[in-house]
């Protein structure tokens, strides 16, 4: 313990600075109690992850630990359970008026926090990782780049009808409203598309588009984009003028809300790097 610290957050004076690991603490208001910082020196040769001390927190103290997760996303957090496995919650961060942190959501039981609604995140759905292929193919023949927002954009489409086809992972579940925001991008991608020139990457990007148009329609039917519309509580505009891919939906509905997930195994978390 010698070359260890423990020390509040506050306390600079009685804190032994020669120690190799340091834990800051600092009391919290709200149903999060204590936040934990812990430094370590170079010459530290063991240096368990983020994930791998929390799990062990958990275990030991039988509580949930709250961790950073997606950069992206600041507002969800990793939650290491004591039975070891792990699920995201949504935080919300103190303010002027209210100086407690509070969980808003979580995507499977809190045993600690059983009064925290259980719902889908769509925070998650975003950050599954998804390869594409097609698209890095097209990546390829455009080293320079000059295509970028088509890739971007093609990417983006490949993303959903890579869903399309698994199932909506990770949890069989997509929101209406993102479906949405994903034809309107494919909207985008076709307007892109039109103003290409005659390149070998445009020729590319042709041929990809055309694959993932095909890939999309083998996983969704015609349906007059009815179920859509019906799920976002709301008339799409302009439907009859839109483009075909509008008026089809899954063969099965991603967006119905099926909340009872179970916590996921440790280190069983996939996101795009």
């Amino acid at each position: 313990m010698a070359q260890t610290d423990v020390s509040a957050g506050s306390e600079w004076e009685d804190r032994n600075w020669d120690a190799v690991v340091t834990c800051e603490y600092e009391r919290l208001q709200g149903v999060l109690n204590w936040s934990l910082t812990i430094y370590a020196a170079h010459e530290v040769e063991h240096r368990p992850t983020e994930d791998e001390l929390a799990a062990s927190m958990a275990r030991r103290l039988s509580v949930s630990v709250f961790t950073s997760w997606d950069a992206r996303f600041p507002w969800v957090r990793k939650v290491a359970l004591p039975d070891g496995g792990s699920t995201l919650a949504r935080v919300l961060q103190p303010e002027d008026d209210n100086p407690a942190y509070t969980v808003d959501t979580a995507e499977s039981r809190l045993p600690d926090l059983p009064d925290v609604p259980v719902v889908h995140l769509p925070e998650a759905v975003r950050a599954y990782k998804l390869t594409t292929p097609i698209t890095d193919s097209v990546e390829k023949e455009d080293p320079a780049g000059a295509i970028f927002n088509v890739v971007d954009l093609s990417r983006n489409w490949e993303r959903l009808c890579l869903r399309l086809r698994s199932g909506f992972p990770p949890h069989g579940w997509f929101p209406a409203n993102l479906y949405r925001e994903d034809l309107e991008l494919r909207d985008r991608l076709g307007e892109a598309m039109d103003g290409l020139s005659a390149e070998i990457a445009a020729d590319a990007a042709r041929d990809a588009v055309e694959q993932l148009d095909e890939l999309y329609r083998r996983f969704t039917i015609d349906d007059d984009g009815l179920a859509l519309s019906s799920a976002l509580d709301e008339e799409i505009t302009g439907l009859p003028r839109l483009p075909w891919y509008w008026r089809r939906r899954p063969l099965a509905l991603p967006w119905s809300e099926r909340v009872e997930q179970k916590a996921a195994p440790a280190d069983d978390e996939t996101r795009i790097q």
